[in-house]
């Protein structure tokens, strides 16, 4: 069986997701502000695509060759669990809403995998850290997700 990141389409695909649901997010009052600070972040979508497609199956281009770690992620989140009570199904419901301009497959089982990957990602380990970034250790691992959802740890 392909992995979720196959059977959507790929890194372009991914790339598309992620631009379209940044616009999404940038046009909604309450996710404005936090991703309005993304565009001082040139790559901001960029990393964003490569980090779902690293989740969901794909190359591991965000922890190896953008440097990014999952510490690093989560820290950005921290300290923002009341904001992300209400925000977080906003930003899925962003994602789902791009998934056609994206061109996200049609499958239903693609479909509902990102959604429920997006979903499990907003509602957990980004709500994780709701008081302080100083409490994220620096030694997180990068959460994977495949057709049965989380994957643990290897």
């Amino acid at each position: 069986m392909s992995t979720i990141y196959e059977a959507a389409g790929g890194m372009d695909v991914f790339v598309r997701l992620a631009e379209a649901t940044h616009q999404r997010c940038l046009a909604d009052p309450l996710l404005q502000h936090p991703f309005s600070h993304a565009d001082n972040q040139p790559d901001h979508t960029d990393r964003l695509a490569a980090y779902w497609a690293e989740a969901l199956g794909g190359p591991p281009t965000y922890t190896t060759t953008m440097r990014g770690s999952e510490s690093h992620v989560q820290r950005l989140h921290a300290g923002e669990a009341d904001y992300a009570v209400e925000a977080s199904p906003r930003f899925v419901q962003c994602v789902v809403d791009s998934f056609d301009e994206a061109g996200v497959p049609a499958d239903p089982e693609v479909r509902q995998a990102i959604a429920d990957y997006v979903t499990w990602a907003a509602t957990g380990p980004f709500q994780a850290w709701g008081r302080s970034k100083d409490d994220v250790p620096d030694d997180l691992v990068m959460p994977h997700w495949d057709w049965d959802g989380p994957v643990p740890p290897a």
